[in-house]
């Protein structure tokens, strides 16, 4: 019997091709929409689509069924609209059954020169008004800000700089602040200072909330929020308070309530959030949907402060919206995360504010080039060839990983884990290991090709282990999906150890560090139990090491250009760093990578400049 895999493909399936001729996509569909990580759930809607347009030929509803595919990548790719040339809006115009003007119930909407799909224009719309209606709203009384602003900067440990008390004080005066700036440049201790402030200004702690989008983000904000109360030489009392009874920082799905078993929110616009203040970071990973989710949430005389870099890779989701907030935002400049007084650490300042300019020339200028590794010195920024990749990789994990200090000590100890949790001297041990392990990481453009995160763990993996074989003590491990059960996060990084429980004979986990102010900081499961929701992480895309800082980045480039390989990625990758930063591949694939800006159509920053 004929199988059907020799069928063409057709949204009708391969059944019905037997009893009549066979209706098949438009040439080129499905591998454009591949090509997007799109697959057929995604070319049968666009066919779907292309029925509803009645009168119009076959050779126009294909093209109609391409148009509507291409609308779909545009979305996948972070777009909100898609631009479109005369001849394409007169055929969408042809199908009034699918297609509609703003403000009606069509599933495509022709808003001037551009597409969209009606909930997205929906969702942009309703946040454009409510962040417009905020922005317009006073805030507290200047005169006390201003008092404020004085107290606390007098108090802080370290103090504020002029620039960071001015973006206090601008913060503090309205009921929606955006606050931008590049890593190190203080938006953490600009998130204490509002908490401290806006305490002082009438808002009780129990009413400040704390967020950010991932929980690797949430729990270092909550560290450097608490660590920060912490060091206050002389607290007032509502410091005092603050330390007491001060937020939790949480992820925005479990501020708003999301549960996963039903797909909803708790927080909405008919049950609003009790918070008076909302402090989120790491703005910039923060898509339409949720933004809009968050506005629609909040009481309509609470504070949101938003805290993030607008020039880093925007959110993986549809939108760039910490980016169209430009225009509401204070600009943070001075970078205190690089040590400016020593070499390394400026050269990675000034190769960052290369790429972002788009100024590939300057940035050439300022890498030091290494032809072998035997020169690599591990400071400031240094470009190897692509073709030295393993070799690279081998002397990365001998240099930065096997030949730390304590490595194979801290690596070979059997922790025993007790009704109490580790014992205080584990307890210290956990703790040296997860400085050393987080002070370095490889950092990759993709997961999947040629030395993208995957392959290059495995790589890596085989280093250690050899081929193959159960994950070993020391490598360190990356949770792929949300497990709300455990408390674990998509993007929480841990290690596998050996971990001796009563009444079983001791065996490899995974360690994952929850927060430095939990009661029990640590947090062991065994590997099998997370499956396939746990990977290696010697390696991460530069996407997943978002909200991360490192001592020394890796950042393996392709073998040639890629759309994802932009200036916000090589951005975002270099200022993951604060000593060094290798970058192994071509000088002119780094070129093309910086000369490439990732674009993102929106109609956002328009709606809110519009009257």
């Amino acid at each position: 019997m004929k199988s059907d895999t020799t069928l063409p493909l057709s949204p009708l399936g391969s059944a019905r091709q037997r009893l009549a001729p066979a209706v098949a996509y438009p040439p080129g569909l499905l591998s454009d929409l591949r090509d997007a990580d799109l697959g057929e759930e995604e070319a049968f809607l666009a066919w779907q689509m292309g029925q509803l347009a009645s009168g119009i030929g076959e050779a126009e509803r294909r093209d109609l069924v391409s148009l509507v595919a291409r609308s779909l990548i545009s979305g996948s790719q972070g777009s909100t609209r898609m631009r479109l040339a005369a001849a394409e809006r007169g055929l969408l115009l042809q199908a009034p059954a699918l297609v509609g003007a703003p403000g009606e119930r069509k599933p495509l909407i022709v808003d001037g020169e551009f597409l969209y799909h009606q909930r997205v224009l929906a969702c942009e719309t309703r946040l454009a008004a409510a962040i417009k209606a905020r922005a317009a709203q006073p805030g507290a009384d200047p005169q006390a800000v201003k008092a404020t602003v004085a107290e606390i900067a007098a108090t802080s440990t370290p103090p504020l700089s002029d620039e960071q008390q001015a973006a206090v004080a601008a913060a503090l005066g309205r009921r929606l602040a955006v606050v931008s700036g590049g890593p190190g440049t203080g938006k953490t201790t600009i998130a204490l200072a509002l908490g401290r402030g806006l305490v002082r200004l009438g808002v009780p702690p129990s009413e400040l909330a704390l967020a950010a989008p991932t929980g690797k983000a949430a729990n270092r904000l909550q560290e450097s929020f608490h660590a920060g109360l912490a060091a206050l030489a002389a607290p007032s009392a509502e410091d005092r308070a603050l330390q007491s009874a001060g937020p939790a920082a949480q992820t925005l799905h479990r501020l708003l309530g999301y549960s996963p078993s039903t797909g909803r929110f708790l927080h909405h616009q008919n049950h609003r959030l009790a918070a008076r203040a909302v402090i989120v970071d790491e703005g910039s990973m923060i898509d339409l949907a949720l933004m809009d989710r968050l506005l629609c949430a909040l009481r309509d005389d609470a504070v949101l402060v938003l805290l993030g870099d607008a020039d880093q890779l925007p959110s993986v989701d549809a939108g760039a919206v910490f980016r169209d907030l430009s225009s509401l935002a204070v600009r943070l400049q001075r970078n205190f995360r690089t040590d400016q007084a020593q070499a390394g650490g400026r050269r990675i300042s000034e190769c960052a504010a290369a790429v972002r300019a788009g100024d590939t020339g300057r940035l050439l200028a300022l890498l030091t080039p290494r032809p072998t590794t035997a020169g690599l010195a591990f400071d400031g920024v240094e470009l190897v060839p692509g073709m030295q990749r393993e070799a690279v990789l081998e002397r990365w994990y001998q240099d930065s990983i096997a030949a730390l200090p304590e490595w194979n000590q801290l690596v070979e100890h059997e922790y025993v884990l007790g009704p109490e949790g580790f014992s205080s001297e584990d307890n210290d041990r956990l703790t040296r290991l997860h400085a050393q392990v987080a002070r370095q990481r490889v950092l990759c453009v993709t997961r999947e090709r040629a030395f993208g995160a995957n392959p290059v763990n495995a790589f890596l993996h085989g280093l250690c282990a050899g081929p193959g074989g159960e994950l070993l003590p020391g490598e360190p491990v990356l949770v792929l999906h949300n497990d709300y059960q455990r408390g674990l996060w998509n993007g929480d990084q841990g290690f596998i150890l050996s971990v001796k429980q009563p009444g079983h004979a001791a065996r490899s986990m995974a360690v994952f560090r929850l927060s430095t102010v939990a009661a029990s900081p640590w947090l062991v499961v065994s590997p099998e139990a997370l499956g396939e929701g746990l990977s290696l992480a010697y390696a991460l895309t530069v996407h997943k090491a978002q909200g991360s800082e490192h001592d020394q980045v890796l950042l393996l480039l392709p073998e040639q250009p890629l759309p994802l390989l932009t200036r916000e990625l090589l951005y975002t990758a270099l200022t993951r760093a604060r000593h060094a930063v290798v970058i192994c591949g071509s000088a002119e694939v780094l070129s093309a990578g910086a000369a490439a800006s990732l674009t993102r159509a929106s109609g956002l920053a328009e709606k809110l400049a519009a009257p």
